[in-house]
């Protein structure tokens, strides 16, 4: 008799347990986070001096996105350099960027891209890679 109500009792809380559990691990909305952002060079890119690097800035963010800042650097100074960008009203963008390589580059100069994305409360997010001048 023990038992059978302990299992009954265990039944009961394990039914109570799980009907209520999609609702208590809902949230009707969800937390506040920093934007999704991906940096995207082709892999068929050659990076030669001259030419340009070209890549791609994949940024999304539900609550909206403010701002990209993208930056070039690299031990040949004349190289280094920065943009900013605004996305008013924006949830989701992909931001194309070509840097012009000058012809004094020497080949084998590591440089680095990097990107930098603000949503619109605040929170940020950054990725980068390296890239070497063939």
């Amino acid at each position: 008799m023990r038992d059978s109500l302990l299992r009954l009792c265990w039944a009961a809380v394990l039914a109570l347990g799980l009907s209520a559990a999609p609702a208590a691990c809902t949230d009707p909305r969800a937390r506040p986070a920093p934007p999704g952002i991906k940096i995207v060079v082709s892999p068929a890119a050659r990076l030669l001096s001259p030419g340009v690097i070209p890549a791609s800035i994949l940024m999304y963010d539900q609550e909206g996105l403010d701002s990209l800042h993208v930056s070039l650097t690299s031990p040949a100074t004349i190289l280094n350099g920065d943009s900013l960008y605004l996305f008013p009203d924006t949830i989701q963008i992909t931001q194309d960027v070509v840097w012009s390589i000058l012809p004094q580059i020497p080949s084998g100069t590591k440089v680095t891209l990097a990107a930098k994305a603000w949503n619109a409360i605040g929170f940020s997010a950054a990725d980068s890679v390296i890239l070497t001048i063939q």
